[in-house]
């Protein structure tokens, strides 16, 4: 093996000591031995103690490590294989595509102005939804309750909103569900969510707020870019999905598998008689797809059995799918978006509600992402503390409890990680004497923002994903 060593790294002559991809999109890059010889070559496989590489001549060598320089180790060390594939084969896949891949079931979400609305059922009536990530429980609204058929409680609780607060009772929910999720029998709270609004700022037809109590439990991932939710089925009440319980061998994954849910390896299938079940396709006709179910049998289905939706997917359905499948299917959601060069920010959860640090006008200050604010809004002391000149109080922002006067200010400059919005105006209020406390973040940092940044939201991960364009 040491002459073979020898052999490898007594090659000259190179074109170009940078990196380069082969036909295949392996990165080839300059390895040194210990010896100070270099050669070009990709990195395609390793151990604990050895390195495959593959050299300009298609060549292949088996290389232990203790030959390399410590750069290299470092190198080969942080190497994965299936970030490797993902980059060589599955780039082209969409967040749709890996996370419908990963068995989550996703829905079309419509932005009005910035408030995300998705439409569920509610005791079985059809009900639409904001969905609101700065709610940290959900909320309904008592003129839509009573017409699914819902009865409210006393008023005799209060919820808060940045306008202040209102009178609010419990609604026994025997069914909440968004597709193949279901909640049951639920107690949520319900409040009249147009009171004190002037009639121009009023929703006659919202049911309410999807709040982030529902959307952690279904480990939920909002994409703007896509205009997508998605949930986990089997995170639910109720498990209505064909087969659930029943586990595969091998999760439909080559290699290790990160992820102890097997069942996220397995996407949602819809039949045009309204069931459901968990498979990988594994090839197709024209006319067929052959699937691999989760209790690891196989099963021809015809493609025109399927839902519209379900169909197109077959129809599209591609080798970049299938290798995802099979070899990179472990990989979390922050690496995959990772690799897509977004920027990736831990946040932290308290309760429910989401905070991420960042900075206003060069200082540091915490942010609480809130999908509900259709506007970023920051906090009127905050404001001025942190360097943002105030207008005059003449405007107003609506929310819970009506509406309360604000004042147009101007961020100069706002960062999240190598992310940076400069000079974007927003609107400033008193949110600490409405919220009965002292506030430990600068505002909120709203869905106009997260357009603008593509941003994808992912509770499973306790991550948000933000992109400049």
């Amino acid at each position: 093996m040491k002459r073979l060593i020898c052999i490898i790294f007594a090659v000259s002559g190179m074109a170009s000591l940078r990196a380069q991809t082969t036909e295949s999109g392996q990165e080839y890059r300059v390895f040194k031995g210990s010896t100070g010889k270099e050669i070009k070559a990709a990195l395609i496989d390793k151990t604990d103690t050895s390195a495959t590489l593959l050299m300009e001549n298609k060549r292949r060598a088996v290389v232990p490590l203790t030959s390399l320089s410590a750069e290299d180790q470092e190198y080969i060390k942080g190497w994965s294989k299936e970030k490797a594939l993902f980059l060589q084969k599955c780039l082209s896949l969409t967040v749709r595509q890996l996370l419908e891949l990963r068995g989550y079931e996703s829905f079309p979400m419509t932005l009005e102005g910035n408030s995300i609305i998705i439409t569920a059922k509610l005791n079985d009536k059809d009900a639409r939804f904001v969905v609101d990530t700065g709610a940290g429980t959900s909320l309904l609204h008592t003129k839509i309750v009573e017409k699914c058929g819902l009865k409210v409680g006393p008023m005799t609780e209060k919820v808060h909103g940045v306008a202040g607060e209102v009178p609010a009772g419990w609604v026994e929910v025997p069914t909440l569900a968004m597709g193949e999720s279901v909640f049951k029998n639920r107690k949520i709270l319900a409040t009249d969510m147009d009171k004190d609004k002037p009639e121009n700022a009023k929703d006659s037809t919202s049911a309410g707020l999807f709040g982030a109590d529902l959307l952690s439990q279904l480990d939920t991932v909002i994409s703007y870019k896509e205009n997508r939710i998605f949930f986990r089925p089997d995170n639910s009440d109720v498990k209505r999905l064909d087969g659930e319980s029943a586990k595969s061998t091998d999760a439909g994954v080559e290699g290790e598998v990160k992820e102890k849910d097997e069942v996220l390896n397995f996407r949602i299938f819809k039949t045009l008689d309204g069931k459901s079940f968990r498979a990988n396709i594994v090839s197709k006709t024209s006319t067929v797809i052959t699937v691999k179910l989760a209790a690891g049998k196989e099963q021809q289905i015809p493609v025109a059995n399927l839902s519209k939706e379900d169909q197109e997917f077959a129809n599209s359905w591609t080798e970049a799918g299938d290798i995802f499948l099979r070899h990179c299917g472990a990989l979390k959601i922050e690496e995959l978006l990772n690799l897509r060069k977004y920027n990736s920010f831990q946040y932290e959860r308290r309760g429910n509600h989401i905070f991420v640090d960042g900075t206003l006008n060069a200082n540091k200050v915490t942010y609480m992402i809130d999908t509900g604010a259709n506007t970023s809004l920051l906090d009127l002391v905050e404001a001025k503390k942190n360097g943002c000149e105030v207008g005059p109080m003449e405007h107003k922002v609506y929310g819970i409890g009506g509406s309360a006067p604000a004042g147009e200010t101007v961020i100069k400059k706002l960062t999240m990680g190598k992310v940076e919005l400069t000079n974007r105006r927003t609107l400033a209020t008193d949110m600490t004497t409405r919220s009965g406390g002292q506030l430990d973040y600068v505002g909120l940092f709203g869905a106009d923002f997260m357009r603008e940044l593509d941003a994808v939201i992912t509770y499973r991960e306790n991550r948000i994903f933000l992109i400049q364009r």
